[in-house]
């Protein structure tokens, strides 16, 4: 909850929350400071004057704070003006200083000092008191870490370390019926991290570098209005409900650490990804790729001195249902890839010196799809003591191979497959459902990659009878060091491999 406390909480005073279709001065700041109490985060002012037509508050600063750390932003002036089309317009200063410090249970405290600017700032909201929405542009938004002190940090000097976005635009609306439901859309031309450390007693020097374009971020939140941010866990029973993501254009970043005895430099470049996650009281969704991957590394004391991996994709989709819903069975989903990956010649002679093994790009891929039947709420708090002391929450009533596919080194299998569970019979298969269905697989170049292998040493001469002779067992040749294979349940629970019966 942390988290969510410390972005959400600065987001509702510096994009608050309400406007009508007139909205005045006077009602967006009375939103503000509702929003900031119930994120139970304190503010102060030195003042505060109106006119027939804006409201000036002078001085001031937003505070945040928990057991571990405090959050202070002092933001000075901030002026709301109404425009004749019932909008307001808010102007904020150019820069101000947020201030974070750290007392953690253990470790030495840190203080870091950090300035933001912005230019060419608009922020104008629009919308009703109870539903306002806030458009946002800036030419450049900027947090510049001025000093880092106490802790890890104690022999770090601060040259540079500036996060910029460019190019921002985007709205922000909160509207409040049951829940209060918080919604925004933004886009960020470009992103820019420049830092530069160096060792106070010392000659180590670091930087990094990192450029990103076409950032694109989203986010849905609905929320108790009463909601405790300082809870344990987090109210989804109660409606909190949180949809969030973003997707990202070219990447690269690059980094350099040197030191009088070694120097260690790496890159990272993609061409771009997504990440969206979805949570409620139902489930869990995370769906996260990218694209073009392309990394280095190398070090000036150790060995492979540089390493280098290419990926065409990358990317893992999981969806874990939570709730039993209205009772009938529903979809779970587990999947990933690792496609086209490339290690450079110096990993590959780590273990294969002598270029026994090809150096095809391996693939990695898994896709299983699931129809299970939850038998708790298990964000629901009431029910977890009981999801807890039983021995089965629930039941797995099929499952979908969609994808199987494992490629490299020369060889390849593949395969797909799908399977019902009977959940009524738990003694066939010693205390499982009993399964019905069958996988079929196509594998290919298995002996070659176990000739490579005794050849390497690897697999000594005598133990590549035994797999030899599983694949004798559960295969049928097909071609050329070519395989495939059909396991089977059936509705008697025998377990059949090509026909043959083997239990």
């Amino acid at each position: 909850m942390k988290c969510i406390r410390y972005s959400t909480g600065l987001a509702a005073v510096l994009c608050a929350t309400t406007a009508t279709a007139d909205v005045t001065a006077q009602q967006v700041w009375d939103n503000w400071t509702a929003q900031m109490a119930v994120y139970g985060q304190g503010f102060t002012t030195t003042g505060e004057v109106a006119s027939d037509d804006a409201l000036v508050v002078e001085g001031l600063s937003i505070r945040m704070t928990d057991d571990d750390a405090s959050v202070t932003a002092a933001i000075g002036t901030l002026t709301l003006s109404e425009n004749r089309d019932g909008t307001v317009t808010v102007m904020m200063p150019d820069s101000y200083p947020i201030t974070i410090e750290t007392t953690p249970n253990f470790g030495e405290p840190t203080l870091a000092n950090i300035t933001v600017t912005q230019d060419a700032m608009a922020l104008r909201v629009s919308g009703e008191p109870d539903a306002m929405v806030y458009d946002v542009t800036a030419d450049r938004y900027a947090l510049r870490l001025d000093s880092l002190t106490g802790g890890q940090s104690i022999n770090v000097e601060v040259v540079e370390a500036v996060v910029a976005i460019l190019d921002l635009s985007g709205t922000y609306s909160v509207t409040a019926d049951t829940l209060t439901r918080i919604a925004y859309d933004m886009a960020i031309g470009a992103m820019d991290i420049d830092v530069e450390f160096n060792e106070a007693d010392g000659n180590g020097t670091f930087t990094l570098n990192g450029d990103m374009a076409d950032l694109n971020i989203f986010a849905k939140v609905a929320a108790p209005p009463d909601i405790d941010m300082q809870a344990d866990q987090p109210p989804f029973a109660e409606g909190l409900a949180i949809d969030a993501g973003y997707t990202f254009g070219p990447v690269s970043y690059a980094f350099v650490a040197d030191a009088p005895s070694n120097s260690r430099s790496g890159s990272m470049s993609s061409d771009g990804g997504e990440l969206a996650v979805t949570v409620d009281v139902d489930g869990v969704s995370y769906i996260a790729e990218s694209r073009d991957l392309d990394v280095s590394f190398a070090q000036t004391d150790a060995f492979p001195a540089l390493v280098d991996i290419t990926m065409a994709q990358y990317g893992v989709d999981v969806q874990i249902p939570l709730s039993q819903g209205d009772g009938d069975p529903r979809d779970a989903r587990l999947a990933f890839n690792i496609t086209d990956l490339i290690v450079s010649e110096t990993v590959w002679a780590m273990f294969d010196a002598g270029g026994v093994l090809p150096r095809t790009p391996l693939t990695v891929a898994l896709g299983i799809d699931a129809q299970v039947t939850p038998f708790f709420d298990f964000l629901d708090p009431a029910q977890q003591e009981a999801a807890m002391m039983t021995d089965v929450p629930g039941e797995l009533n099929s499952a979908q191979i969609t994808e199987l596919t494992i490629r490299g080194a020369g060889a390849e299998m593949t395969g797909d497959g799908a399977f019902t569970f009977d959940n009524s019979d738990l003694e066939t298969f010693d205390g499982l459902p009993r399964p019905l269905g069958q996988m079929s697989f196509a594998i290919n170049g298995a002996n070659a990659l176990i000739d490579n292998l005794t050849e390497m040493g690897l697999i000594a001469g005598q133990d590549a009878m035994v797999p030899r002779m599983m694949l004798g067992m559960f295969t049928t040749p097909v071609g050329e060091d070519m395989l495939s294979a059909t396991i089977e349940v059936n509705a008697e629970g025998h377990l059949l491999a090509n026909g043959q019966r083997l239990r």
